[in-house]
């Protein structure tokens, strides 16, 4: 899980976006990336721990609690079903996320 992101083209293709800005200072490059690493972690991270905790739900048969979780993990993965833009210096970069 800690390297998912890193391994995704798509993920590769946008920081090489960020690289590529030659026209913007330094600041805006790495804010822009740091904010990439920042949403892509986040996403990632809570996605991956709703899975876990969807998981022992079911060990422990617990039907309220599962649904309740895969609401909250379908809602979650929704929410960036058409990916985020994150933004400096007027500069935009808009993230996508599986």
């Amino acid at each position: 899980m800690i390297n998912d992101f890193a391994m995704d083209p798509r993920v590769t293709k946008q920081l090489r976006v960020i690289k590529s800005l030659q026209s913007r200072s330094e600041d805006t490059v790495q804010s822009l990336y740091a904010q990439a690493v920042i949403e892509y972690s986040l996403y990632h991270f809570k996605k991956e721990h709703l899975k876990g905790l969807i998981d022992k739900a079911l060990s422990q048969k617990d039907e309220k609690q599962f649904h309740q979780l895969t609401t909250e993990y379908n809602q979650w993965i929704q929410s960036h079903s058409e990916g985020k833009t994150v933004k400096d210096n007027g500069f935009e970069l808009h993230l996508t996320f599986e």
